[in-house]
């Protein structure tokens, strides 16, 4: 159950009153309908929010008229006609949106009225009831349901659950901002990270085989329907079949993020069965069944070195030292966005004096450049790393001093990609797979990046920084408010202040794989 504080924390614009009349009912209906898990209640609680603008609405704004005779919604029905000329209306004013989701159209109002009240007419006949609690909560509980967004959001897909719901990505960043807030607010139920265990737990089925397979979010091979790269080895959870002969929809955990999407199902093995012990081993006597390794350290060279700085081209290892160096601070998205625009033109990578990201004789230093936006921006993103011994050292609880080409050593793009692979969720990366959502977050002032492994290790990859939009510097869009491509910054052979790739650059062939993370 979730607390009235809880509540009031994700919808902080509520009244007292009306959290007191809503929490009872929203308990009671999130048990109905399966919605328990912190995951699956931040989602609904996010969504809820916005449809109704923090409980404040049950009933749409608009008069509805736009929905007149709308064939989708069975408002041209001669039965729905004739009810709403009944009284006195047109059917789109009659069956306007109505409940924490609003119902709208008279195809919904019979389907909800059939399961809810076991009676096709009765909210047909009367659809203020949807304004009345608790139907205006069970209203958006059963219209959930009938999506089947719970299993949406076990994977944490916001983006499809917004189009279900709205039919499209309107109000996509309040949307986000508020299942941040309600997960921040669950987090005491048991929420770990940024989602909660699955409801229904990972249980893989089958391996990759190949050395490496594209996850997909479409049966189509485009670059628009690339969502990530899984390594040979790499267990999956077989869901079924795709809409394409061939395809298959699958379950995996990435970085410990629950994702689903279409693989090619000939590149898959089904997983051997595990041979079955006699008994289980018994633990040494005093001791635990696992050892717990100690958090490793961040790793960092010297802070204000005297030569780290814009203008000296040289010290790249070392921390940013300039003493005028701006930070993200603030508390609410517009002022976290606002201090990494400024950060952004602080650093100004494209500037002729800035040698420390001024690419020469072919080397680039994208590395570089990452990491001083997230050391100013708070997020741990290493320019050096700890070496092998130093981590072996480390794991023994013993104390290591970074010391460069003896306990740490210098990271590229490469090793970057491998680094958040490992370690980025302990240092609170997030990953993810949605380019919308990633601009979103970065709108929102979370560190964001895009970072490409090169298939041949001698050689560098790339990272880019996903940064705020601004008015005339922006996302490419399509019409439905989907990402194309981001809004990047980032020091390569040829330096990008900000801008639009002409292409995906990331699914280039000379990559061997790639990967969307965020920082909050």
């Amino acid at each position: 159950m979730i607390s009235a504080q809880q509540l009031h924390k994700i919808m902080p614009s509520a009244t007292p009153a009306r959290i007191a009349n809503f929490i009872g009912p929203l308990n009671d209906t999130m048990n109905e309908f399966a919605i328990t898990t912190p995951a699956r209640q931040a989602a609904f609680l996010a969504q809820i929010g916005h449809e109704s603008g923090s409980l404040k609405y049950v009933r749409e704004i608009a008069d509805g008229s736009a929905y007149d005779d709308r064939a989708s919604l069975g408002n041209n029905r001669p039965e729905a006609i004739a009810l709403a000329k009944a009284a006195g209306t047109t059917t789109g004013r009659y069956y306007k949106g109505r409940g924490l989701i609003q119902i709208t159209g008279y195809n919904n109002y019979r389907a909800c009225s059939r399961d809810l009240l076991h009676d096709a007419d009765e909210l047909c006949k009367h659809p203020e009831m949807l304004e009345m609690l608790p139907l205006s909560v069970r209203s958006a509980a059963w219209y959930w349901d009938s999506r089947d967004l719970n299993a949406l959001a076990d994977v944490d897909d916001l983006n499809t659950i917004t189009r279900r719901i709205n039919g499209g990505l309107n109000g996509f960043a309040d949307r986000r901002e508020l299942l941040e807030k309600a997960r921040r607010a669950l987090r005491e139920l048991g929420l770990a990270g940024t989602v909660a265990p699955l409801a229904a737990p990972f249980a893989p089925t089958h391996v990759v085989v190949p050395l490496q397979l594209n996850l997909r979010s479409a049966p189509r091979v485009s670059t628009a329907s690339l969502l990530a790269s899984l390594a040979q080895g790499t267990k999956v959870e077989l869901r079924g079949s795709a809409s394409a002969p061939g395809w298959v929809q699958v379950r995996v955990l990435l970085n410990g993020m629950p994702r689903e999407g279409v693989v090619v199902e000939h590149y898959l093995a089904p997983l051997a069965p595990r041979p079955r012990s006699r008994a289980a081993p018994r633990a040494a006597a005093g001791r635990g069944t696992e050892a717990r390794l100690p958090a490793l350290p961040v790793a960092h060279l010297p802070f204000d070195h005297d030569d780290s700085s814009r203008v000296h081209d040289g010290a790249r290892a070392y921390p940013l030292g300039e003493a005028d160096r701006p930070l993200r601070q603030g508390r609410r998205p517009a002022a976290l966005a606002a201090a990494l625009t400024r950060i952004v033109d602080y650093l100004d990578v494209t500037h002729a004096a800035h040698l420390r990201y001024a690419p020469r004789g072919g080397t680039s230093f994208c590395n570089t450049y990452a990491a001083d936006y997230a050391y100013l921006a708070g997020a741990y993103l290493p320019r050096v790393w700890w070496s092998d011994n130093a981590l072996r050292r480390l794991a023994l609880g013993e104390a290591v001093e970074a010391c460069f080409g003896q306990s740490v050593r210098e990271l590229n793009a490469n090793d970057i990609y491998d680094w958040l692979d490992e370690h980025g969720v302990a240092f609170g990366w997030v990953r993810e797979i949605d380019l919308t959502l990633l601009q979103t977050a970065a709108n929102a002032g979370e560190v964001c990046v895009i970072v490409a492994r090169h298939r041949d290790l001698n050689r560098s990859g790339q990272i880019s920084l996903v940064v705020p939009e601004q008015d005339g510097t922006e996302a490419r869009r399509r019409g439905d408010g989907d990402v194309l491509r981001p809004l990047e910054s980032r020091a390569s052979t040829r330096n990008l202040a900000r801008g639009v790739s002409a292409s995906a650059w990331w699914t280039a062939s000379r990559f061997q794989s790639f990967a969307l993370w965020r920082h909050p």
